[in-house]
């Protein structure tokens, strides 16, 4: 087990994995996450149509094998588009049918498609959650408005044209001009995951691998996944945690310095 340091740490660091859609592949990254001693939030819908999602018994399984599991709606609809009514529905039934399951609160959803807007976020907040992640990536800072969660890096090839999309449109031109100085020539996701980590280590902040254990099967990613895992597990001083378990270290009072709507165009 790893080391827990202090909220009041200079230096915090940080290390948390959330994975979309609750596709079944979710029970094969929770056994490597397990093994590794890494904490994860996996974002289960209730329904989605193209895609096998996981049952009952798996949900209840994932939270007693210690992760966190949140609401990705009801059936994955992209948010701001809807009425308010449907927005309302798709967040509060989902939380409430994920705690029948679990007999335990739901604290965190992810915006599905990573699309939100500030009426959604509103009623994010109205269906009683703390937090929600989204799919703006290459941040490492503790300086975010619980509903705003970014992450570090997805764990996926995405190319040089998604990343700077990602960038741009998540407002993050310090994180655009460090991927042009230091990443536009790399080729791997793998490497990148790393430079970021020790980047963590050297300076302290947050390293968030988000996915979709789908697009790992798909692609046949579970070497790279797992070299990335090993590299980040066993640190001396590395507080490893779910999503909503890194809500504590946030200071209080953030202003939302995000974009109103985030159309990133990852899965």
């Amino acid at each position: 087990m790893t080391s827990s340091p202090s909220a009041s740490s200079d230096r915090l660091r940080i290390v948390t994995t959330s994975w979309d859609d609750g596709d079944p592949s979710d029970l094969r990254v929770a056994e490597l996450l397990y093994a590794r001693g890494l904490g994860g939030t996996f974002y289960v819908p209730i329904t989605y149509e193209g895609h096998q999602v996981l049952d009952e018994s798996d949900v209840r399984s994932l939270n007693r094998s210690g992760f966190e599991v949140g609401g990705h709606g009801f059936s994955h609809k992209v948010l701001p588009q809807l009425s308010s009514e449907e927005i309302a529905r798709e967040l509060r039934i989902c939380r409430n049918r994920l705690e029948d399951v679990l007999g335990d609160g739901v604290r965190m959803f992810c915006y599905p498609k990573g699309r939100f807007s500030p009426k959604v976020i509103g009623h994010a907040k109205a269906a009683g959650y703390e937090g929600a992640r989204t799919t703006r990536m290459f941040r490492q800072e503790l300086d975010f408005d619980p509903f705003h969660m970014p992450t570090t890096l997805h764990a996926y090839p995405n190319t040089k044209m998604q990343y700077a999309k990602n960038l741009l449109r998540g407002g993050n031109l310090r994180g655009l001009l460090g991927y042009a100085s230091r990443f536009t020539w790399r080729q791997s996701w793998v490497t990148m995951a790393k430079m970021l980590f020790d980047r963590v280590l050297e300076e302290g902040g947050i390293w968030h691998l988000y996915g979709h254990s789908w697009l790992v099967k798909e692609m046949n990613l579970w070497d790279d996944l797992k070299q990335v895992l090993d590299y980040v597990s066993g640190r001396e001083g590395v507080l490893h945690v779910t999503n909503a378990e890194v809500l504590p270290y946030l200071p209080r009072n953030v202003p939302a310095t995000s974009p109103a709507l985030d159309l990133t165009p990852l899965k």
